[in-house]
Order: structure tokens, then C-alpha cells, then sequence
């Protein structure tokens, strides 16, 4: 249930600098590109030209991440 926690974290983390914060997220991706910059990959201008659809869904994957670890810690109890 951990992965869910995390994965709902860095899609909310996502969500939200794509719609409240695009500059820092354009600063951040420029500081993987330069640090490892063979497996890194820019992120395209069609993703900035979308950007506030992209962040709505950031944030509604990351609603859905920390619902279903809420059921699941509900139903079977707190497995961590």
C-alpha cells in the first residue's frame, strides 16, 4: 500500500506545480537534463501547451491514489 501513498504524493507534487508553478517545474526538468542527461527526457511542448488538463489529472490520480490506500488500510487494515 506504500506505492500508493508515494505515487499519490509525486502525482499531487506534479499536479501541482504544472498548474500553479509551471516555471519550476521548466527549472527542475532543465536541472535532471544536465545531471543525467542521457536518461533523461525534456518534456515536450505539446505537455506545456496542456498543461493546466495535465495538472487537473495529476491531481485526480493523486486523489484516487490516496482513496483507494485509504480503502485498502480501511478493509484489511493499516499494511504499510
Amino acid at each position: 500500500m506504500w506505492f500508493l501513498i508515494v505515487a499519490g504524493i509525486v502525482s499531487l507534487l506534479g499536479g501541482i506545480f504544472f498548474l500553479f508553478s509551471p516555471k519550476t517545474l521548466d527549472v527542475l526538468n532543465k536541472k535532471v537534463n544536465s545531471s543525467i542527461n542521457k536518461w533523461s527526457i525534456s518534456v515536450d511542448e505539446k505537455i506545456w501547451s496542456l498543461r493546466i488538463g495535465v495538472g487537473v489529472s495529476l491531481l485526480l490520480t493523486a486523489i484516487m491514489f490516496f482513496f483507494v490506500a485509504y480503502f485498502l488500510a480501511k478493509k484489511y487494515g493499516a499494511i504499510i
